[in-house]
This record gives structure tokens, sequence and C-alpha cells, in this order.
């Protein structure tokens, strides 16, 4: 007599399970933070296929609650983000001319790095 339905299931997969599977799936990862300039569109180049492409930027909403006067004064924060594909290069640009441009002149060796941005390290950033 099995009380505690000790009998493994051979073959079948129950429902819960399929679902935790899913949504793991569905997990990204941060790669890193970069600072940008504003007024530049981040774009991204496959030298595989020789491929430009603009990145879509998604604003994030992020609201931050600062003390001022003795009241909570909010400041948005503007955060963007992106998804990324590692096998492109990324970089930024004022527009498709100079994209393009920017990669010709990477390809003729007068630039030595293509991707023009800077990493965010918040030591290095001073308020006072």
């Amino acid at each position: 007599m099995d009380i505690l339905n000790l009998t493994p299931d051979k073959g079948k997969s129950k429902k819960p399970e399929i679902e935790r599977v899913e949504r793991e799936k569905d997990e990204y990862k941060l790669i890193g933070r970069y600072l940008r300039k504003k007024g530049l569109r981040l774009y991204a180049y496959n030298p595989r296929n020789d491929e430009l492409v603009e990145c879509n930027i998604r604003k994030k909403e992020a609201v931050n609650l600062i003390p001022e006067e003795g009241k909570l004064i909010p400041v948005d924060l503007g955060l963007e983000e992106v998804t990324v594909d590692t096998r492109y290069i990324h970089f930024e640009a004022l527009n498709q001319k100079n994209a393009e441009k920017r990669i010709r002149r990477w390809k003729e060796g007068k630039i030595k790095d293509l991707c023009n941005l800077r990493e965010y390290k918040p030591e290095d950033i001073k308020l006072f």
C-alpha cells in the first residue's frame, strides 16, 4: 500500500514542472552598465555579416524619492535599458550616416576600437 505516493511517474511530467521550466527560459542577465551621451543613438554592428542595426532602447520607469525640507520630492532617474546580442559590437553615433562612417574608419584602421561606450563605475563619480 502506497500511502505517500512515492512511486515515480515514468514519462509523465506534471504541469507545475513545465511552467517552472518556461519561467527559467525568460531570465535575463545583466551584462554591464554603460554611460551614454545625450543626443546619440545606439548602434550594433555584426562584423561577420557586415550588418548595421539601430538598437531599440526602452525607457525604464524609475523614481527616486529625495527628502528635502521635511518632504519627499520625486526625482526621475531616467534609466534606459536595451537587450543586446553578444555577437554584435555596440557603439554610439549621431545618425546612420555617421555610424557607417565610423565603421569604415574602423575597418581602415584609423580608429582602434569601434565601441565608444564608457563603463559605469560608481566609485569614479564624485559629487563634491
